[in-house]
């Protein structure tokens, strides 16, 4: 992958952290100064930075620094070449800097503002368990500004009915919350603590206090009320075991299993006998971490959370699941803060409130950087588009004032419905076909956002500037390296003629052996294609006739040592013994010896192109050096290096 080799092409000059091409700063002692290219003089701070930005090692090394100061110049005179021959300019490089620099402001956002912060406030909630009930009324995605309406009054009706003390949270939730599958949506809710539900309903609940209810608010479910009963700190997770009777089974049997625990049997061997939870049978009935917000019932999360620690196992008791006997196995602790926040981020990760992509990351700006949707504007024009199915777009007039009127605002920019309306066209949205979407505005807001992204983050960040401006450099490297140095199609053809006619034997063939090579897993499929070839069939045609191996064919006498010293013994057309391969058997069959010639220039182009690029590259280098003035002071690098390795 090109990426990869402009990483390469930087860590060749150890060049991968934040190296710069500033001059070095004013007041910087005339024996600080390690190199001059051009008009830039080049610190000894600079050359450790960028040494120690590609290095493994901690610790400087004269040795090492030494070695690298040409190559960092060389570098920084590669860089200024660049810049004059215009490859800052060049749509190859530019195009290719736009997708990574997207990519990257991706990467940079989610983890150094996204995952923080809400890590900050995960940790802060992850301390609590919350009580409440709710409301829930639920709506369609697609559900339109009267609806929504008429749905968010009734939520409002609801409250006052609470604060008015004439309805139970019960009673609101018999007469105002949608139903699906004979149950209603809304109710009392378990105890449950951070990252257990959606985190717009999460957001709405922690920030409530004891025996406050919410105003009307919106979640992928619909609308809801919510109603903060309690609030404790949050017991630590129990890793339990359990011996399970189903409820379809005679509870009986549990209680012999509990007596021959009681006559001191192995619990091992107890939950061998009796348990009917084939998953954990054969893992002592180990069911994991169980804590308020698990997926289990919360009555049997009562039952485990209460189950005293002093005892070795519980008494007999059932659940909406069937019977248990529970042993407690650990109950959650942590070595220190550093394990406890590791917990809590893995926690995090895991949870509804963060993911790992991209729509993620645009939602969380939009959530959190002023975003405001103008829904009249928004109302306008679509009934504009509506209004003008039918026209063809080149005939379509909008108002001035409409087309001026902001339909998004976000980060402090407005975006105008003629902007939306021509995002709309270029996405191939328009005319309209079947009819408006309401999708269509969520999709121009993420293409706002995704355009402002690498900006906002050049704002936001300091490093991410340098990183950019970093990984252009090394796209300019790269692609002033492969003009110069790798491409073919600049190099100068008489200079490799010259060494082809001068240099006979390193462009000549040894003798050569045209062969296939059958491999198989299985004896009687490799005797198969034996068989065949002892038959006078060549063993190209061996696949076509569905024989089973492996075929494979060279002559460019690349392949040394055993198992291909074989071919020097045998006879044009004729079969190897059988021999072990790469954990397969197989069989040489050779087709013909190549004695050994000169080759071609057009066979030995590619050999050419390579024992030449360490001349091309030093002729260059030179030409580069004497054209920006290239200077090495070694004498001054050593005075620096023994300065800073001193003691005070």
């Amino acid at each position: 992958m090109r990426i990869v080799c402009v990483l390469s092409s930087i860590v060749l000059v150890s060049c991968a952290g934040s190296s710069t091409t500033t001059t070095s700063p004013s007041g910087t002692p005339p024996y600080q100064i390690v190199g001059e290219v051009g008009s830039q003089q080049v610190s000894y701070k600079e050359l450790t930075e960028n040494f120690a930005n590609g290095s493994l090692e901690n610790e400087l090394n004269l040795d090492e620094l030494r070695d690298f100061l040409p190559i960092y110049l060389d570098y920084k005179a590669k860089l200024m070449a660049a810049k004059e021959d215009g490859y800052y300019e060049d749509e190859r490089i530019l195009s290719e800097f736009e997708v990574y620099a997207k990519q990257a402001a991706y990467s940079y956002w989610l983890e150094n503002k996204i995952r923080p912060t809400l890590f900050e406030e995960f940790k802060s909630r992850y301390i609590y368990e919350l009580k409440s009930s709710h409301v829930l009324m639920s709506m369609a995605d697609r559900t339109d500004a009267a609806d929504t309406m008429d749905v968010y009054t009734k939520m409002i009706e609801a409250r006052d009915k609470y604060l008015a003390g004439t309805s139970t949270m019960a009673e609101l939730n018999e007469e105002y919350s949608s139903t699906t599958q004979g149950r209603k949506m809304g109710g009392e809710l378990p105890w449950f603590g951070i990252g257990t539900t959606v985190k717009p309903f999460e957001d709405v609940l922690y920030s409530l206090e004891i025996g406050e209810i919410s105003m009307p608010f919106r979640t992928q479910f619909g609308y809801h009320i919510v109603l903060l009963e309690d609030k404790r700190e949050k017991q630590p997770g129990r890793e339990v075991s359990h011996i399970f009777i189903r409820r379809d089974s005679s509870p009986a049997a549990l209680d012999s299993a509990f007596k021959e625990l009681e006559h001191g049997a192995l619990w091992s061997e107890v939950v061998k006998e009796y348990t009917e939870d084939t998953p954990s049978a054969s893992n002592g009935g180990k069911i994991g971490w169980v804590n308020y917000g698990a997926r289990y019932d919360g009555a049997f999360i009562d039952s485990v959370m209460n189950l005293n620690p002093e005892i070795k196992y519980s008494k007999p008791f059932s659940s909406v699941y069937g019977y248990h006997i529970v042993k407690l196995d650990s109950i959650q602790t942590f070595e220190d803060e550093k394990a406890r926040d590791e917990f809590i981020m893995s926690e995090l990760e895991k949870s509804r409130s963060f993911r790992k992509s991209n729509s993620f990351i645009v939602d969380w700006l939009s959530d959190n950087y002023r975003e405001t949707e103008h829904q009249s504007t928004l109302t306008e024009i679509i009934r504009f588009l509506e209004d003008t199915d039918s026209v063809a777009l080149t005939d379509i007039d909008m108002s001035a004032d409409l087309a001026s009127k902001p339909i998004y605002s976000f980060n402090g920019d407005d975006y105008s419905s003629q902007e939306y309306y021509d995002y709309l066209v270029s996405s191939g949205k328009l005319p309209l076909t079947n009819g408006y979407s309401t999708t269509w505005y969520n999709d121009f807001k993420e293409f706002i956002i995704d355009s402002r992204l690498t900006d906002m983050a050049v704002e936001e960040f300091p490093d991410f500037s340098s990183q950019l401006e970093n990984y252009k450099n090394g796209l300019a490297v790269y692609q002033i390296n492969e003009d110069y140095i790798w491409s073919a199609a600049t190099v100068d053809t008489s200079r490799l003629m010259e060494m082809y006619s001068e240099n006979p034997d390193e462009y000549s063939y040894d003798t050569r052996y045209y062969y296939h090579l059958i491999t198989s897993s299985r004896d009687t499929s490799l005797q198969k294609a034996i068989d065949f070839i002892n038959s006078g069939n060549h063993p190209d045609s061996l696949r076509s006739f569905n024989i089973n191996v492996g075929v494979v064919s060279d002559s460019t006498g690349a392949f040394r040592g055993d198992p291909f010293t074989k071919l020097e013994s045998m006879e044009e057309q004729s079969l190897s013994e059988v021999f072990d391969y790469n954990n397969r058997k197989a069989f040489f069959y050779l087709n013909e010896i190549f004695e050994p010639r000169k080759m071609t220039f057009e066979e030995s182009f590619n050999k050419l192109l390579a024992d030449f690029q360490p001349v091309r590259e030093q002729e260059w280098l030179n030409d580069l050096r004497s054209t920006y003035n290239v200077k090495l002071y070694t004498e001054n690098l050593k005075k620096a290096f023994e300065e800073e390795q001193s003691p005070e």
